[in-house]
């Protein structure tokens, strides 16, 4: 249990991960900066964190592969694939794919809305597993270290920049704080020697 409570948070990333991947609400890059800012805040494992998120989204992006790839072009009659790859949207991605396939994967990884029709699509047109395995591998590699690190090293800037700025706004405080003192001691000071 306890081992349980002390890892929920890559957990916590991985399932979001999933389920975002699978097309539920939850943006998958604003999922990987929230493990990025989570794994600064919390002070635990970014390495780890980095980990949870390629466990989470490899699975979820080859699975829509795999659905493409079984069901073909029939999968476009789905109420649920329908809403995510509309006509339009689908005429626009088989014209990329026709064109250049291979980048169209790698570059889906990094475009949100992009991804989970350019992956179908992969496996609709039946570009090989292993083939799509390692463009979403490699352009993975690019894109989950740059958004959770980012996020790591924002949160780590932000927090440095507060200290910062808390430091140098405490020592103009207790600047204006002596200045005022001082002021109200000589303003006492001088009211007697007025009245003499």
């Amino acid at each position: 249990m306890n081992w349980l409570a002390l890892n929920f948070p890559y957990w916590g990333i991985f399932l979001l991960l999933i389920l975002g991947g699978l097309g539920l609400p939850f943006p998958e890059d604003l999922i990987l900066i929230l493990a990025g800012h989570i794994s600064y805040s919390e002070e635990l494992n970014v390495w780890l964190i980095i980990g949870a998120c390629f466990a989470g989204v490899l699975p979820t992006d080859f699975f829509l592969y795999y659905i493409g790839r079984k069901y073909g072009r029939t999968v476009w009659r789905q109420r649920f694939i329908r809403r995510i790859l509309t006509p339009r949207r689908r005429v626009q991605v088989m014209e990329q794919f026709s064109k250049r396939g291979d980048i169209v994967v790698f570059i889906a990884r990094f475009i949100g809305g992009f991804r989970t029709p350019v992956f179908i699509t992969a496996g609709i047109l039946k570009m090989t597993p292993l083939r799509f395995f390692l463009l979403d591998f490699f352009a993975s590699l690019i894109s989950i270290p740059l958004f959770v690190l980012g996020a790591y090293y924002l949160g780590q800037r932000f927090a440095e920049g507060a200290h910062h700025i808390s430091k140098k706004v405490t020592f103009y405080l207790i600047i204006f704080i002596g200045v005022v003192f001082v002021a109200a001691i000589g303003k006492i000071l001088y009211k007697p020697l007025e009245r003499k």
